[in-house]
């Protein structure tokens, strides 16, 4: 069949063949686009006419064009005055030009297209298991939230789009935001808070602050914080219940991610009694099954010293990774009070210190890998080990010897830049090595989660200072194990380059590491060179290596026995800090 010499704006638009059906061609109508024709220019002048007759022709067409009554309740529609751009282009107008100065369709740049319930999946995706404090995506069409928060679940998806930029939805839904402001509702709660983040992300912390202080006072005003909040404001509805018990703790927890960027300190959200009980587990919340009861915070920061019945069987882990990402994000506000008072009292460093450990140290056994049997990650664990890590560099830092290349002040929206200070009981050498062992978990976390599906924006701040302090300690420690440091530098950078095609934040830190590893002197871009027998140092020339380890002097490569040779070790396998060959040789602090 020959393509019809007749298309309808929409299919021109996006350069689509268009059966050219009326009143409503077969794509329009799949994807319920109001359709119109524009009349034919055969015979007469190049440019449309713009005649009343016209006009009406085209807002005749998009009356009569059956199924393109889009209703005002659907759940994931907005009104025509709240619509954006690409999603549902305005009548008439918008395709025929109002007076001769208006630009043609033709000279319109094409406007990529993305339906409004893709961009809802997008967000669930990608951005709901980071923060998952709406409904699941099962009942999000049957919640029917409000336009305001539809607009930001949008242009949160936008953001993982492979045909939009992000910026598509920046203004309307600032304005929408705006016009709605005066709302003091739960869903406005939420609304700023996912705003707040996706700013973050987008590298714009002033506009991010902002909408975090509203969504804080509101949820504060209204009473988020109470114990029995949730379920009196919920209609006896378990997920609406538990989602609003969400969005207090997540309220609770990105204000200390904001408030790791500043030198001051002031928790708005521990002003108030927490009462709030306990997120359920996220595949009981995402599979929509029936929530148990949930667990008092008192409950869950006693269960050390509960009574085990039977101490050979380990019990059933009764609190949900929530709750341990919870108490991380705690810690790290416990950590960021410490490092904000000049001098320290020996007690209060090392009893973080000590909590910084036993949290690990305490974890149940079905808490301690972050990845499933199946490759799933537990998103909520992988962030609760993420922070404590995090915490652990942010104490020890600035009383070591390591001096990582920080961003200049106007920068530091990046990365928290971290004073020096005093130990007032360990030694600075403990600190560096404490340090250094931090950075290290924290990166073995980046490869096992290695996609950058579920990240949340915070794991810029601590990728980049992870990288950071790797270059630290290339520099202080000798150059044999330089390679090892820069194998976790490009670890980092890799993690950044997979966010920052749609994160400013993550474009920035990328940027910064990347020129941070260019001035560091004993990072080898190039790699270490292949050496001869001549170019091995005296200290390992006649080691060779087995599956059980370093076993001693031999003169050559044996095939039977398997053993590798120094110079084969030299030349392909990376020496660590803690391999014997440089341990003799690393320089002083």
């Amino acid at each position: 069949m020959r393509p019809s010499a007749l298309a309808c704006t929409e299919c021109r638009r996006h350069h689509l063949k268009c059966d050219a059906k009326k009143p409503c061609c077969s794509r329009c109508t799949t994807t319920q686009t109001i359709c119109t024709y524009l009349p034919s220019r055969r015979g007469g002048k190049r440019k449309p006419a713009n005649s009343h007759g016209q006009a009406q022709e085209t807002v005749s067409n998009t009356k009569t064009a059956p199924g393109l009554q889009l209703p005002l309740h659907e759940p994931h529609r907005l009104p025509h005055h709240l619509s954006t751009g690409p999603e549902i282009p305005p009548p008439s107008t918008h395709d025929v030009p109002a007076s001769s100065n208006a630009p043609t369709p033709r000279e319109r740049k094409p406007e990529p297209y993305v339906p409004e319930d893709r961009l809802v999946r997008l967000f669930y995706e990608n951005f709901h298991q980071a923060h998952p404090i709406l409904v699941p995506p099962g009942q999000y069409e049957r919640r029917n939230y409000p336009a305001y928060l539809q607009q930001v679940v949008k242009f949160i998806g936008s953001h993982y789009s492979m045909v939009l930029s992000g910026d598509e939805f920046y203004d309307s839904t600032t304005s929408t935001l705006a016009a709605h402001s005066a709302e003091k509702s739960c869903s406005m709660v939420q609304a700023l808070l996912l705003h707040s983040i996706i700013l973050c992300a987008r590298n714009e912390r002033p506009r991010a602050e902002t909408s975090l202080a509203q969504a804080i006072s509101i949820a504060i005003e209204i009473g988020m914080y109470q114990k029995d909040f949730a379920t009196l404001f919920a209609n006896n509805d378990e997920f609406e219940s538990e989602s609003l018990r969400r969005t207090w703790w997540e309220l609770f927890i990105w204000e200390i991610c904001m408030r790791t960027l500043q030198q001051k300190f002031h928790f708005r959200c521990s002003d108030v009694p927490n009462e709030v009980l306990l997120p359920c587990e996220e595949s009981t919340y995402a599979s929509l099954q029936a929530i148990p009861p949930p667990a008092s915070l008192a409950a869950f920061r006693a269960r050390v010293f509960a009574d085990d019945d039977d101490d050979d069987e380990p019990a059933p882990c009764q609190y949900s990774s929530f709750s341990y990402r919870i108490e991380a994000f705690h810690i790290l506000a416990r950590v960021l009070v410490l490092n904000s008072i000049p001098e320290t009292h020996p007690d209060r460093l090392q009893a973080i210190a000590n909590t910084l450990v036993s949290w690990a140290h305490l974890l149940p056994p079905q808490k301690i890998d972050i990845v499933d049997i199946y490759g799933g990650i537990d998103e909520m664990l992988f962030q609760a080990q993420f922070i404590i890590h995090y915490a652990a560099m942010l104490l020890h830092l600035p009383r070591s010897n390591l001096r990582p290349r920080f961003p200049e002040q106007s920068m530091t929206i990046i990365c928290p830049v971290t004073p020096v200070r005093l130990s007032p009981s360990l030694t600075r050498n403990v600190h560096d090595v404490k340090t250094i062992g931090a950075s290290k978990e924290l990166s073995n976390l980046l490869s096992v989660h290695c996609v950058p599906q579920g990240y949340s924006p915070f794991v810029v701040f601590g990728t980049i200072f992870c990288g950071l302090v790797q270059l630290a300690a290339s520099e202080a420690h000798s150059s044999e194990c330089s390679d090892h440091h820069l194998n976790r530098v490009v670890l980092a950078l890799g993690n950044l380059n997979m966010l920052r095609t749609k994160w400013r934040l993550a474009q920035e830190a990328y940027r910064h590491l990347k020129g941070a590893a260019r001035q560091t002197s004993t990072i080898r871009p190039e790699g270490r060179p292949l050496q001869d027998a001549s170019g091995v140092s005296a200290s390992t020339r006649n080691l060779v290596v087995a599956d059980g380890g370093i076993l001693g002097p031999a003169a050559d490569y044996d095939a039977v026995n398997g053993s590798i040779s120094s110079l084969f070790l030299s030349a392909y396998i990376d020496p660590t800090c803690s391999d014997p060959f440089p341990l003799g040789q690393m320089s002083d602090f």
